[in-house]
């Protein structure tokens, strides 16, 4: 779906110019533009270059260009319009798109903190809420956090989810590894000094990673669902399944899921992560969910071993 934002003009530029301003065309005045008359020859820039042009009635360094441009910037961008060119702003990918999503949501409600000990829908926009974290329910989850988005035009993105962002808090940096066409993308996150390999289990074919997030970090927690995405990819028109159908789940089994993995986080913290204090008291209190940045305050073993637990391809016991 072609994103509503996306303008087409004609413009006009001077080929002769040390800086080539584009003008869009609705708004020349015809009466007054030199250029499109004789009297371009009294232009210093032209007449440098004009040599046995002299005497034609347009300047020979006068062009058109069809361009595109994002209606909904604040300060417009002109990009030449190719039809064999692949844009994001023609296909479903605006939708993750920073300008569009921030007009889609003015009020900015997905970043909003959520309230904790909640399980219902909200924003009205199939969205689950559990135990604080939100779970949209048209993405589809891998068992090690990760969700991925097919669009109808086969466009894919493949992200980390709340449950993950909010455990993490913040990192420190993001890499990712290059793949074969036709493979499992990877990121690398750091997460206080200890670098956590996120692997999506399903190939993703000519998978592109989002690098705006290297200096960018925050909207990988802060947005996870949205700007935060980190690969994009191209539904092979031959692909045999979809992505989706490789142990994934959706709607309600995966609102579902997500209760059931923050009901083990809980008893992982407590039973796992707590240590006993000279008599053999807990230092953590029972009951309760798991606190968010929980990784900034572990150790690097601790970290590790929370990670294979919940976040490798294998957690929770499950097999890619």
């Amino acid at each position: 779906m072609r994103c509503p934002f996306l303008r087409n003009a004609l413009v006009k530029y001077c080929e002769a110019s040390a800086y080539r301003k584009m003008i869009v065309d609705a708004a020349r005045d015809e009466d007054h533009e030199r250029c499109s008359s004789p009297s371009w020859s009294s232009c210093m820039a032209a007449a440098s270059q004009s040599s046995g042009s002299i005497g034609l009635e347009n300047c020979p360094f006068l062009h058109e260009a069809r361009v595109e441009y994002c209606g909904g910037a604040p300060v417009p961008r002109y990009i030449p319009a190719s039809d064999a060119l692949l844009s994001h702003c023609n296909s479903d990918a605006h939708h993750f798109c920073e300008v569009w999503l921030a007009h889609a949501d003015p009020t900015g409600e997905r970043l909003l903190p959520l309230p904790g000990h909640e399980h219902h829908a909200i924003h009205g926009d199939g969205t689950a809420l559990v135990d604080g974290i939100p779970v949209p329910l048209h993405l589809a989850y891998a068992p090690n956090h990760m969700w991925l988005d097919v669009a109808g035009d086969g466009c894919c993105h493949v992200g980390i989810d709340a449950f993950l962002a909010r455990l993490i808090g913040s990192v420190d940096k993001i890499s990712f590894v290059a793949t074969r066409a036709f493979d499992r993308p990877v990121a690398v996150l750091t997460v206080n000094g200890v670098d956590l390999q996120m692997v999506f289990p399903s190939p993703l074919h000519l998978a592109t990673a989002n690098v705006y997030l290297r200096t960018s970090l925050g909207k990988l927690t802060s947005d996870p669902y949205g700007a935060g995405w980190l690969f994009e990819s191209k539904l092979p028109a031959h692909a045999a399944a979809d992505p989706r159908d490789v142990g994934l789940v959706t709607g309600d089994v995966a609102a579902a899921w997500m209760q059931v993995e923050s009901d083990r986080l809980a008893g992982y913290v407590h039973e796992t992560l707590s240590h006993a204090g000279p008599e053999g008291t807990r230092l953590m209190a029972d009951g309760g969910i798991a606190a968010a940045n929980l990784a900034q305050q572990l150790g690097r073993e601790d970290l590790l071993n929370l990670f294979s637990e919940f976040f490798s391809l294998h957690a929770g016991g499950r097999s890619s």
